[in-house]
């Protein structure tokens, strides 16, 4: 299959000052130059969100990152976004990206993390505590409401370019988050690493919504970039129609960049 780009990567900015060793381990130039080398036109370079407990990104390295990528992109003719991975950090569907973030970032990713900080001591219960239980116990109805809701929150209040592994340590009823992204613009991410969608959940996104899915591969090491064998059998296996995949063989529409 013939990839446009690769809009979920890493690098050794995932890192907070106190922690002994980085996230990922490619340097921006790393991700891009290994991006052109198995022929992508497109690259995202989106680093952890700012609430992210260990690995998130600075805000004060916002406008250096940006300026980084700028150079870096010219260097090597290549398109490169710069984006953020952000958490959901309350039911209300806050999510830990401030409008004053957008001057510097292209696009907007978004996803669940057990380490990010919260808005609240309840948020924390609610989002952390309530799924852990779950990984152990069963997702009970109402926590599957609970985190649909906020998913739903977040895709009303924020603009949110792409949902990232939804599904994974978060149950929520996807075909009702499928049809408020397809509504808003959003993608939903087909990924490398944690797939965890059901045959029955892919075949109802499709058949009852409209929304649009994205490949990524949520590279922590350059040779990961552009790297999908995992989600190419996942494609074939639920017969998911290529004109339902954003970047495959054309540019994704992302909803920022849209004028």
């Amino acid at each position: 299959m013939n990839f446009f780009g690769d809009y979920h990567t890493h690098t050794i900015y995932s890192k907070k000052s106190y922690m002994p060793h980085y996230h990922a381990n490619g340097t921006i130039e790393d991700n891009v130059v290994s991006a052109k080398s198995v022929g992508l036109k497109q690259i995202a370079i989106t680093d952890h969100g700012f609430n992210h407990g260990f690995y998130g990104c600075s805000r004060k390295n916002l406008k250096s990152t940006k300026e980084e990528i700028v150079r870096i992109a010219q260097k090597h003719d290549i398109t490169v976004l710069f984006g953020v991975e952000a958490n959901f950090i309350s039911l209300d569907g806050t999510i830990d990206v401030m409008d004053e973030d957008r001057e510097y970032l292209d696009i907007v990713l978004c996803g669940y993390h057990k380490s990010a900080r919260t808005k609240t001591i309840k948020d924390k219960f609610s989002i952390f505590w309530k799924n852990l239980f779950a990984k152990y116990f069963g997702t009970s109805k109402k926590l599957l409401e609970q985190n649909t809701q906020m998913v739903l929150n977040a895709l009303e209040k924020n603009k949110i370019d792409v949902l990232t592994h939804l599904n994974s340590k978060m149950k929520c009823d996807v075909v009702k988050i499928a049809k408020k992204a397809a509504e808003k613009g959003t993608f939903i991410e087909l990924n490398e690493k944690h797939c965890d969608f059901t045959k029955d959940e892919i075949k109802n996104m499709i058949e009852q919504t409209d929304v649009m899915f994205i490949v990524d591969s949520d590279a922590h090491s350059p040779n990961k970039i552009g790297w999908f064998p995992k989600v190419e059998h996942f494609i074939e296996e639920n017969n998911i129609p290529k004109d339902r995949i954003a970047n495959l063989g054309k540019i994704p529409k992302f909803l920022s960049l849209k004028k």
